[in-house]
C-alpha cells in the first residue's frame, strides 16, 4: 500500500531540490550587537564605540548550484582597532565559511593564536516551529537550535545556549550565514544572543556566473577538538600555568 504522506514529502523535497538548482546569487547581511548590562570582556569597550563599529559592517553570502561561501566584506577604510576586531569576531563573524551544498557541514577558515585553521562544523539539528514573521517582502519561519559550551575545568559547568534562525521557503536554497545551512529555505536572519545577522539585500539570478574558491589553507580540525587544541597552544606559549 502506498504511504501518501511519505510520497507527498518526497515530492516536496524533490521539487525543492530542483528549484534550488536553478538559483545562484549573493545575499548581503548587516550585523548588530545589542547592548549588555553585564560587565565582562566588554569592560574596556564603550558600547557607543561598538555600535559605531557595527555600522557599515557588511557580510556576504555567495552561492551557486554546488557550494556557498560566507564572510565579511573587506573595507579598506576600516582600521584594525580593538573595538573593530571585537565587533567582527562576535557571533562567529571572523574568517570564512565554505559550505558544499551536498554535505551536512561547513569549513570555517579562521586564525587563532597566530595559526590558520580549517574547522569542520556540522550543521545544527534545527527544530522548525510554526511561528512566522515578515522580513522584508518574505514570510519566514522560525527554527531554533541548541549549542553547548563545554566547561574548561572541573570547577565550571557546561553552558547551554538556544539560538534562533528565520528562513523563508519562498527562496528554495538550504543555506545561511556562518555554518547555519540545511533548512528548507534561505536564512534571512540569525539571532545568537546579543548578536544578530539580518539580510539587507538579495541578488538572485539563474543566469549570472558565481565562482567560489574553496579555502584550502589551514590546519584541518574537527570543531569538537578545537578548544582543547587552542588550550594546549596557549599553554605552550605560557598563557596557562
Amino acid at each position: 500500500m502506498i504511504n501518501f504522506k511519505k510520497l507527498l514529502l518526497f515530492v516536496f523535497i524533490l521539487n525543492f531540490s530542483l528549484q534550488a538548482q536553478k538559483i545562484r546569487g549573493i545575499v548581503f547581511y548587516k550585523k548588530e550587537i545589542a547592548q549588555s548590562d553585564q560587565r565582562g570582556s566588554m569592560v574596556f569597550l564603550n558600547s557607543g564605540d561598538i555600535q559605531n563599529a557595527s555600522e557599515g559592517l557588511v557580510y556576504e553570502l555567495k552561492f551557486n548550484e554546488t557550494e556557498a561561501i560566507f564572510g565579511v566584506v573587506e573595507n579598506m577604510e576600516r582600521s584594525d582597532t580593538k573595538v573593530n576586531s571585537y565587533v567582527i569576531r562576535s557571533g562567529g563573524g571572523k574568517g570564512k565559511y565554505y559550505t558544499p551544498l551536498d554535505q551536512n557541514y561547513s569549513l570555517h577558515q579562521v586564525e587563532y593564536v597566530g595559526e590558520l585553521f580549517l574547522v569542520k562544523q556540522n550543521h545544527p539539528d534545527f527544530e522548525i516551529t510554526n511561528e512566522t514573521k515578515m522580513i522584508g517582502d518574505y514570510q519566514c519561519r522560525k527554527a531554533i537550535f541548541t549549542t553547548v559550551r563545554k566547561a574548561t575545568n572541573e570547577k565550571m559547568q557546561d553552558v547551554e545556549f538556544t539560538s534562533i534562525v528565520w528562513f523563508t521557503p519562498a527562496i528554495p536554497v538550504s543555506i545561511g550565514p556562518l555554518h547555519l545551512s540545511g533548512l528548507p529555505g534561505l536564512v534571512l536572519q540569525v539571532e545568537l544572543g546579543r548578536v544578530s545577522y539580518t539580510a539587507t539585500e538579495l541578488n538572485l539570478n539563474t543566469e549570472i556566473n558565481i565562482e567560489i574558491e574553496k579555502p584550502e589553507k589551514g590546519i584541518p580540525i574537527e570543531e569538537k577538538d578545537l578548544a582543547s587544541t587552542l588550550k594546549k597552544m596557549l599553554k605552550n606559549l605560557g598563557a596557562y600555568n
